[in-house]
């Protein structure tokens, strides 16, 4: 099957690519961050305080700012038994199906990710860890990674709608 793509399907697959990047930085942050906390821990018998809460923010960080990248490779889990068993037509609608289906929950995501993010501003709402993080930062992830979601499922859509055969 070739799909024909539009410029700014481009753009959306390179945000996409920025997430993982972002997620892959997060996730060498924490590997670093975990091994200091193990060689801290060895070789003085304590541990840092802010070590567990900074690795919670950033394995939230590598999740959401990779889905994207994940949803565009279709490396998300399926379970594909029924799917496997349909004619070509009938996947394709199938697909289609389920990537508006999944655009509404993105945009879901990021609505109530916005409400939330704006919640936890206004009640002034931190971390009641040693960092007193703003939690409206780590919150904010989610109407981010929801936006660029919706992007990835719209892309996604498109990309079935104009599929033509070989």
């Amino acid at each position: 099957m070739r799909t024909h793509r539009f410029a700014f399907q481009y753009a959306i697959d390179a945000v996409c690519k920025a997430g993982a990047w972002l997620a892959a930085i997060c996730l060498l942050i924490l590997a670093l961050v975990v091994c200091y906390e193990v060689v801290i821990r060895y070789t003085t018998g304590h541990s840092s305080s802010w070590i567990k809460e900074f690795s919670v923010y950033l394995m939230m960080a590598v999740g959401f700012l990779a889905a994207a990248y994940a949803l565009q490779l279709n490396s998300h889990f399926a379970i594909t038994f029924f799917v496997d068993r349909l004619n070509p037509r009938q996947r394709r609608r199938l697909q289609i199906t389920t990537h508006l289906v999944g655009f509404c929950y993105a945009l879901i995501f990021v609505v109530k990710g916005i409400e939330m993010v704006n919640f936890v501003h206004s009640i002034g709402d931190t971390s009641t860890g040693l960092l007193q993080t703003p939690l409206w930062l780590p919150a904010s992830l989610v109407p981010i990674s929801g936006v660029v979601l919706c992007l990835q499922f719209l892309s996604l859509t498109i990309d079935h709608l104009t599929q033509e055969a070989n």
